[in-house]
């Protein structure tokens, strides 16, 4: 077990100090790559990154990089234990003062956790004090449009929804069967016209799965769309052979739960 220095965690105290998009957690060797952990960048730009900058981390022991991309800047912290490369990827948005300190502080925290075999939830912790997570979220809803209800997660204060996930499930499902001509048919489109009194249910239909979230105020979270859409993208990734082969057996859809805690605390 590797454990560095101890590092000055004062920024990291003061999640609003960080100000970043995203932060990417990858391991790799000469012949593979790994995702170790992300929040809040897409899959796509991460594997981007790691095609960039890949031979230069497995040419040199350590090192950092800034680049900028577009309206983003990209920092790329990278290390090496053995014959392992750890690589930090952050996202902040170009016109956003960084401190690049805080910065450094959270890849060594996150290189430590990584090299004493942290769990998922403990690095996910580490991360949500410079990413918090949104706490508008009442209710998620998984659907297929067949009806079928694949994940439903429901905050503790909301026992009629969780007792009832399965009538709400079809009710949500017969919806967009007879909206189909207002929202159109696995277009990715959002329905924001369910109302009730302060909550809103947000819905969105993409590559055969309904996604609807019960949201609280949609506007105090800067993030909480964001948050929506990169959640419906972990969900089509880490589940398109299930989906394309479903059984019925709605148990394989469990472990999101963890992902869901990523970017929402419900």
């Amino acid at each position: 077990m590797l454990v560095l220095e101890n590092v000055h965690q004062e920024t990291l105290e003061h999640p609003s100090s960080m100000d970043l998009l995203g932060v990417g957690l990858v391991s790799m060797t000469e012949k593979r790559y790994n995702i170790v952990f992300s929040k809040g960048i897409k899959r796509s730009l991460i594997k981007l990154l790691i095609r960039f900058y890949r031979s230069e981390i497995l040419e040199k022991k350590e090192g950092k990089r800034i680049k900028l991309l577009g309206a983003y800047t990209i920092y790329v912290h990278f290390y090496t234990i053995e014959d392992e490369h750890i690589s930090i990827f952050y996202v902040s948005e170009t016109n956003k003062l960084i401190k690049y300190d805080g910065l450094c502080s959270l890849s060594k925290q996150l290189l430590n956790s990584y090299c004493s075999n942290a769990t998922f939830s403990e690095i996910n912790q580490l991360c949500n004090r410079a990413i918090p997570s949104a706490k508008e979220l009442s209710a998620l809803f998984v659907i297929s449009t067949t009806g079928h209800s694949l994940f439903t997660k429901v905050r503790k204060n909301k026992k009629y929804l969780a007792d009832n996930f399965i009538i709400i499930s079809g009710f949500i499902s017969a919806i967009l069967t007879f909206s189909n001509e207002v929202i159109g048919k696995n277009t990715g489109d959002t329905l924001q016209a369910i109302n009730f009194e302060n909550q809103q249910f947000l819905l969105t239909v993409k590559e055969g799965v309904i996604f609807a979230y019960l949201i609280e105020d949609f506007t105090k979270s800067k993030n909480i769309k964001r948050f929506m859409e990169l959640l419906i993208e972990e969900f089509l990734d880490q589940y398109c052979d299930c989906l394309e082969n479903f059984n019925g057996e709605i148990s394989q859809f469990s472990n999101f739960e963890r992902v869901v805690d990523k970017y929402f605390d419900i």
